[in-house]
């Protein structure tokens, strides 16, 4: 494969107002008002803007020093904050006027299998055609360089033949894509795969799989599907897929949040007051996402916005403002915006499912080539001089589910060094079946003798599944709210229970010493031991069980956050004081029915 040397770095002018301003590597250029650009506008500081520019990594440092606002691509900067463009894009020295483009002048090393005479001769100039006599032909001298811009040296007769012949064969390709495509691809259904590719089948992707299947897809070999002639949306339950015009479905994904990612508000409040209360996060984003879309990624925005299904927020609104936003940096892409609980919401992976399965025109992704990008990275207050804690974690959740290569925008948008970050105390991965049950762990959890045991815990804490495994099948009495009704109800029935010599469990909440209180006489009276079984599930534990339920049980009824929070905020630790003969610390030991739903298990699916 061929490679490039740079031999000069310019500031172009598109309207050729002025002639190309040479950019040194590593040196700094300042320019503004000045004979040089021929910019007389008294808005403009001579030194408004300093560039400086990289020959090694074709990119340049722009740097804003005037007082009056510049801008990189239409995005306007701020003062003394350095940002990194790549080739092609357009520097204006004042906001919307007087702009520049960046051009490296680069000259083809041939490859290392070319005779090394070969080799040598065109290290830095032309093939010299032999002429008939075997003299060299004076007009193929080396090109040279004048005042930075490359002259292109003269070619013979034969050599334009070759080159006119060239262009016809890719003018005729560019007409007629459809027809090369279908004469490559007749005999697959996979037509929208690059014709240099393999077809292959791509296997079922569930919201739990931590992982997506990549045997049918290579490393760095990527596959391309057609560009999409028009625009359109589209909805699924609680989801709203955008599909823009010129994109192309491909094995490489490059995905992003939106908010805090590719924009943040204008008025610099957390939440926009309205729907035109927003600006591009980094004048470095549009540059990014086109270079993307060049280097054959498929550019995806993956956005959580529950104020839809909450009634906060217009749907029709966030279509038209991710709409504008797209336009206003020219950049084709594909949106998915969850608009409600459940498994599209991040850091769940049903957004990614649908992606795959219905999004990308059969064309499988390859996780390890492709990369996700958000700011709810879980970094702590002062991650960044000035910055505040993210809001959550999910984002990173969502790459870390999914086994996508994660960036915050600021690494990935500006090159910043990894901050550091916290993940919650609960980490679904390590739970496991072989946990002990009980702690002690020599504790007995059936008495042979007439008992009466309380359970305490969090709802979603294992304490429904804990009875009907254990106590239920041993004649334990199943006293429960949820299906008496009442706790007046559960006293009645738990008394008559007793009155008959069966052992019962409570089992409801119980997290305040009051509701305990209601049993634990009825106990005494009836002269038999009442234990206390503690369910150790943490609030976030047990919000993590919460959601997986809501994934295994399609009619499971969803506790909600407030709910479970009031729980925590008026929570009792159970004391010996009480009259518990015993108190003994249940652990979550899950049993999973299949390994599919192990692997939901084993997913981070609360956001924060």
């Amino acid at each position: 494969m061929s490679k490039y040397k740079v031999l000069s770095c310019n500031l172009v002018c598109p309207n050729n107002t002025h002639d190309p301003i040479p950019l040194p590597h590593g040196q700094s250029v300042q320019i503004g008002r000045s004979p040089q650009t021929r910019i007389m506008d008294p808005r403009s500081s001579r030194n408004q803007v300093e560039v400086i520019a990289d020959w090694k990594k074709e990119s340049v440092k722009v740097t804003q020093i005037g007082n009056n606002s510049s801008a990189l691509d239409g995005i306007e900067l701020e003062k003394g904050r350095q940002c990194k463009l790549e080739e092609g894009a357009t520097i204006y020295v004042l906001a919307g006027q007087y702009p520049q483009k960046v051009e490296f002048v680069k000259e083809k090393i041939p490859n290392s299998n070319i005779h090394s005479e070969k080799s040598n001769s065109t290290m830095h100039s032309k093939k010299r055609p032999a002429s008939d006599n075997g003299h060299n032909n004076n007009n193929s001298k080396k090109a040279r360089l004048s005042n930075a811009v490359a002259v292109k040296p003269e070619s013979s007769s034969e050599e334009e033949e070759q080159v006119k012949a060239v262009e016809e064969k890719l003018k005729m390709m560019k007409k007629s894509p459809k027809k090369h495509q279908e004469k490559k691809t007749s005999n697959s259904k996979h037509s929208t795969l690059n014709t240099n590719q393999t077809p292959s089948t791509s296997k079922s992707f569930s919201p739990g799989s931590s992982k997506c299947d990549e045997k049918s897809v290579k490393k760095g070999v990527n596959a391309l599907g057609p560009p999409k002639e028009e625009s359109k949306w589209e909805y699924h339950d609680k989801l709203y897929v955008y599909t823009g015009k010129g994109v192309r479905a491909s094995s490489k994904i490059a995905g992003f949040d939106i908010d805090g990612t590719i924009i943040t508000t204008k008025s610099g409040r957390v939440f926009p007051k309205d729907n035109a209360d927003w600006k591009i996060l980094y004048p470095e984003v549009p540059g990014k996402l086109k270079k993307l879309h060049e280097q054959g990624y498929k550019v995806v925005l993956f956005t959580n916005q529950k104020g839809v299904e909450k009634g906060k927020t217009l749907i029709e609104d966030l279509q038209q403002k991710f709409t504008a936003m797209l336009k206003l940096m020219g950049v084709s892409a594909q949106i998915l915006i969850s608009t409600g609980d459940g498994v599209y919401r991040k850091p769940c992976l049903g957004m990614l499912k649908f992606l795959r399965d219905r999004g990308n025109e059969d064309v499988p992704v390859s996780i390890t080539d492709s990369f996700y990008v958000g700011d709810a990275a879980g970094r702590p207050a002062k991650w960044a001089p000035g910055k505040k804690k993210d809001f959550s974690c999910s984002d990173r959740m969502f790459a870390m589910n999914a086994g996508l290569k994660f960036y915050t925008p600021e690494e990935y948008f500006q090159g910043q060094a990894k901050a550091k970050y916290e993940m919650p105390d609960f980490d679904p991965r390590k739970v496991t079946s072989g946990d002990c049950l009980t702690d002690p762990a020599d504790a007995k959890v059936v008495s042979p003798s007439q008992e009466m045991v309380i359970l305490v815990g969090f709802p979603a804490s294992g304490k429904s599944f804990f009875s009907t495994s254990h106590l239920l099948p041993k004649g334990y009495i199943h006293i429960n709210r949820d299906t008496l009704g009442t706790w007046q109800k559960c006293v009645s029935v738990c008394t008559k229970s007793l009155n008959e010599g069966k052992s019962v469990v409570i089992d409801n909440t119980n997290t305040v010493k009051e509701q305990r209180q209601r049993y634990i006489p009825l106990a005494k009276k009836a002269g038999i031991p009442c234990r206390c079984f503690v369910f150790t599930a943490s609030l976030y534990q047990c919000r993590h069980n919460e959601k997986y339920r809501e994934m295994v049980d399609k009619k499971h009824k969803t506790i909600s956050d407030v709910t479970m929070n009031t729980m925590r905020s008026k929570y009792e630790e159970p004391e010996n004081g009480e009259g518990f003969s015993e108190i003994v610390k249940i652990n979550f030991v899950p049993n999973f029915e299949n390994p599919r739903h192990e692997r939901w298990y084993k997913m981070f699916l609360v956001e924060k």
